[in-house]
Order: C-alpha cells, then structure tokens, then sequence
C-alpha cells in the first residue's frame, strides 16, 4: 500500500507582490505523489447492492471505505457494507441485507 505526505501551503506567499496591506493567508495541501481523492454516497432504498460511477478519472482502481449512515433514524442501518467489485469507473456496493438508508464513502488512489 502506498503512502504520501502533504504540506499545507499558503498560496498568497507564491508570488512576489509587496501590498500596504497584507492579505489572510489561503492555504491548500500539496502532495509529494500523484493523489485522485473522491467522497461520495451513495442512496440504498430497500435493497442490498448499488452501483456508483465516479466522478473522478481514476488511473487504477482505488482503495475504497465504506459505512453505512442511517438517514432516516429509522435504526436500519445495522448492516455490514462491503465493496463486491470496484474498478477506475465503477464500484458496487452490498449491504449484509436489505436495508433503506445512505452509505458514505471514500475512494482514493495514492501512485507511487
């Protein structure tokens, strides 16, 4: 599994510009690998297995997290949340049963 490091950056101290009034710093992280991040959800409605298309180009197929969030306090989200087929365009995912509700999750994919 690969990992990396980010620095926060503040974007404003990139060029040399001398203002009478110094401006509030805008930060942004900059990573030392090629990083594809994408947060998503994905909506189950009494069933047990849906397909999301990412947003994101994706060079290879990313690591995935997922939990299931009960968005209707209706205590159907006790269910198991696994991943049954992922790729650099689609992931599918399954609950343990049937369940209505959100599941929440994260794709990412960290290059070497």
């Amino acid at each position: 599994m690969a990992g990396t490091t980010f620095k926060k950056i503040n974007v404003n101290r990139r060029r040399k510009v001398y203002p009478y009034i110094r401006k509030v710093p805008r930060t942004k992280y900059q990573s030392d690998k090629e990083t594809t991040i994408e947060i998503g959800k994905v909506v189950f409605t009494d069933s047990s297995s849906e397909t999301y298309t990412f947003v994101e180009i994706f060079i290879s197929a990313p690591t995935i997290t997922a939990i299931s969030v009960d968005s209707v306090s209706s205590g159907q989200a006790d269910v198991n949340i696994f991943v049954s087929s992922v790729s650099t365009t689609t992931i599918t995912l399954n609950a343990s049963q049937a369940f209505t509700g959100e599941v929440h999750f994260h794709a990412m994919y960290i290059g070497s």
